[in-house]
């Protein structure tokens, strides 16, 4: 091994365990979550979580789609190709379904006023 990198062998340990136990920790709870953990509407838990991806070209748009409610569902749950699973820890059944039938019914935002 080169003595040069031996020093930072620990350093590197140290941070892939940080790195462990923060992927273990709960997810921090919003300021727009009630006390039991639930988003205070399907409006919000969408504008705080999936719009992050979904309406900036991480994701594709899914508003104005009519995609299944149980479809949206299904893909938060379990992941699929680069969309990430949310388990129940990190959204309740009942926020999802509240988030899952709102982009099923929602249309695309007008684009701003030009000046």
């Amino acid at each position: 091994m080169n003595p040069r990198i031996l020093p930072l062998v620990p350093v590197g340990a140290a941070f892939i365990a940080m790195l462990a136990v923060s992927a273990g920790a709960a997810p921090p709870t919003s300021s727009r979550q009630t006390p039991s953990g639930q988003w205070a509407s399907p409006q919000v838990a969408w504008e705080k979580t999936c719009a992050r991806c979904h309406t900036t070209g991480v994701g594709p748009e899914l508003r104005a789609r009519a995609l299944p409610p149980e479809y949206i569902t299904s893909v938060v749950r379990n992941g699929l190709l680069a969309m990430p699973a949310f388990p129940h820890t990190a959204i309740d059944d009942a926020s999802l379904e509240g988030v899952a039938r709102f982009v099923s019914t929602s249309k695309l935002p007008k684009p701003a006023a030009k000046r």
